[in-house]
């Protein structure tokens, strides 16, 4: 479908944008548009990983990688035709040896970053289908990926099933809200509800960091959000929480809200020297430092709340992400490629959530 659809659009040449530390992780990571976790023994891709990769071709204006990157995840994460389905969130090596699909399961939040991505890219690119496919997804997934509870609010499940309990219950995840992007969305797509998830989705940051940490998993029920025993942790998924709220646009009220909710955060990088690795988020105690790829992730935050020095010793230290060349590091070199990037003003969010790439730094021949 994409392939020969992109020959009925406009393609111009880009100069790309000198950013080493992607040159790095497409030489480790991605192969033929494939982008494998090697730290799973299947030798996995997830529709993270591909949702990740576009991001970061646009950024770094490498269109050729982008489209690689599209047309694996279309042809073998939605049988061939992302206009019709949602993509599969797990593809790797099966029990019977063979490549496939392991899981058909969605994931909302690579979803999200994907149809913003594609919006994003047909706007910066002048590339008509990518425009039209971004808006197919977006729309895609308020279909099946949300549900309408309290009164107007509509919430973003993690994917299209298992989520839901019995008891009118939902299993939901902070770090799949980016609210830049719902924002994004919003604007484009103004007679689609956007703005009901935005809200309700803002409301569930608040809501579930009571100590000031947010966890990886909460629990929604009449109209509440709230955690419990098995959902009191914050770790690897709650991290890019505090990415995704530093990299929000200064301007922005809300912006001033979560940076004034996660403020023990920040305390804690301060008094630990890193990101804690384990929260307890109902006590707030913390244990463990967080590696490398959790130094990257909280600099946004830091440099927002103007803690310069402490934000220049996590970048030093989010600097041994790239630095040990590492295959199995996939999640830590996601999270260096969102935080660094940023840090080094590769690309900043606007006031309506637009991307803006600083595609002015190009590597000479």
């Amino acid at each position: 479908m994409i392939k020969w659809m992109l020959f009925l659009c406009s393609f111009q040449l880009h100069a790309a944008t000198c950013w080493p530390d992607w040159q790095q992780f497409k030489s480790l990571y991605v192969e033929q548009g494939r982008v494998i976790d090697r730290s799973d023994a299947r030798l996995i891709s997830t529709s993270e990983g591909q949702s990740y990769g576009l991001f970061f071709a646009l950024v770094a204006n490498d269109p050729d990688a982008f489209s690689l990157i599209l047309s694996w995840t279309e042809d073998k994460l939605a049988q061939a035709d992302l206009t019709a389905r949602l993509p599969a969130w797990l593809w790797g090596r099966k029990e019977e040896g063979i490549y496939g699909v392991i899981d058909n399961n969605t994931a909302s939040d690579s979803d999200l970053w994907m149809a913003y991505t594609l919006a994003e890219a047909g706007r910066l690119w002048n590339n008509y289908y990518y425009q039209s496919l971004g808006f197919l997804m977006a729309s895609r997934i308020l279909r099946e990926e949300t549900r309408r509870w309290s009164g107007n609010d509509i919430i973003l499940l993690p994917g299209v099933q298992g989520f839901e309990g019995e008891d009118e219950s939902y299993r939901l995840n902070p770090s799949y809200v980016p609210l830049q992007l719902l924002q994004r969305l919003q604007v484009l797509y103004p007679q689609y509800p956007w703005g009901a998830v935005y809200q309700s989705s803002f409301q569930m940051l608040i809501d579930t960091m009571p100590k000031g940490f947010s966890p990886d998993w909460v629990l929604a029920k009449n109209g509440h959000y709230y955690s419990n025993k098995k959902t009191s942790v914050g770790s690897f998924n709650a991290i890019r929480t505090y990415l995704w709220a530093g990299m929000l646009n200064d301007e922005l009220e809300d912006k001033a809200a979560l940076m004034t909710k996660m403020s023990p955060m920040i305390t804690a990088v301060s008094q630990f020297n890193a990101p804690p690795l384990i929260v307890n988020t109902q006590t707030g105690h913390y244990t463990q430092e967080g590696g490398a790829g959790f130094s990257a992730a909280i600099l946004p935050l830091l440099v927002s709340a103007k803690r310069t020095q402490l934000a220049s010793f996590q970048a030093k230290r989010a600097q041994g992400v790239f630095q040990s060349k590492s295959d199995k590091s996939y999640y830590n070199n996601v999270l260096a490629l969102f935080g660094l990037g940023w840090f080094e003003k590769r690309y900043r969010f606007g006031v309506t959530g637009e991307l803006l790439p600083n595609w002015t730094d190009t590597c000479s021949e």
